[in-house]
């Protein structure tokens, strides 16, 4: 057995949740329905939540609530998700942070209460023409977190395939050789991927600002160059990914092909810069299923 190696991340899991705790003023981490917008200026527009593929609107994925510890102007701060369910394109993906600081014009200073409400209005944070009709919508879920396991035991990396020996000659001899250790780094990749999330399957998210990913796949990861800077001039750092078993809650097949990914990873502002009222997009990295070996 490898060395173990500490893993500082928070893993989200989907449960049910009464509709209070879903509000804005609750600073939810959340699946589906409508957004539970943070700040209520700014809000991005039917341009900003179009498909770049189709035109098409997007539908609301997730939010994940976010501050940042010693950043006044960041006590609050969500990131929203929003990805293309419309086939055949089911691919479109876009993500917004907004963040604000402890005293602001929408929300009390204190911490928001534990009991629910003596009214049952419903948040007014939402944006109607996103969402045309319920069948739009994910199914709603709260994003409850719990810390993973700091140790998690690394996999035996597999040996190289030996060197092919035979009348076929060199050349080939070399690019079966290529081959097997490709295969091989597939399948130590996956392995991993699938030890990682052993003790805790039902996992939808996981979040680990300035971490690392950890991948389905050794195909379509990004490089350095692959990740834009924020427009402010800082690099983008990964945040936190979303996971396969996500897809189990969306009962998302009922409109033919359906939504599908293996990881999305979000990447945000090292700086995590506040470029004006309003709300920052930032960027999303789709591995796809079909990537996998």
């Amino acid at each position: 057995m490898a060395a173990a190696r500490c893993v500082p991340v928070e893993l989200g899991f989907a449960e049910p949740a009464p509709a209070w705790r879903l509000r804005s003023e609750q600073f939810p981490s959340k699946v589906g329905g409508r957004p539970a917008w943070l700040g209520a200026a700014g809000l991005p527009g039917p341009g900003a939540l179009a498909c770049a593929r189709c035109g098409r609107p997007l539908a609301f994925l997730l939010q994940v609530y976010a501050p940042l510890p010693g950043r006044a102007d960041a006590f609050h701060r969500s990131l929203f998700l929003f990805c293309c369910r419309e086939p055949p394109c089911c691919a479109g993906l876009r993500v917004f942070r907004n963040q604000l600081p402890r005293k602001n014009e929408f929300y009390s200073y204190e911490p928001p209460s534990d009991s629910p409400p003596l009214e049952t209005e419903e948040s007014v944070y939402h944006l109607d023409h996103t969402v045309p009709d319920h069948n739009f919508l994910f199914p709603e879920f709260e994003i409850v977190i719990e810390t993973e396991d700091e140790v998690i035991p690394d996999i035996e990396e597999k040996e190289d395939a030996p060197q092919i020996i035979g009348s076929m000659g060199d050349a080939l001899d070399e690019e079966l050789d290529s081959m097997a250790k490709h295969e091989s780094r597939e399948d130590n990749i996956f392995q991993k991927f699938k030890t990682q999330i052993a003790p805790d399957p039902e996992q939808i998210l996981r979040y680990g600002r300035d971490t690392e990913p950890i991948w389905i796949s050794g195909e379509n990861i990004p490089q350095e160059k692959d990740i834009p800077d924020c427009p402010c001039g800082a690099k983008r750092i990964f945040e936190f990914q979303v996971m396969p078993q996500l897809l189990n809650h969306l009962q998302a097949d009922r409109l033919g092909r359906s939504v599908d990914w293996g990881i999305l990873a979000v990447f945000t502002c090292a700086e995590s810069c506040s470029l004006g009222a309003g709300y920052t997009e930032e960027f999303v990295w789709k591995q796809d299923v079909t990537d996998t070996p």
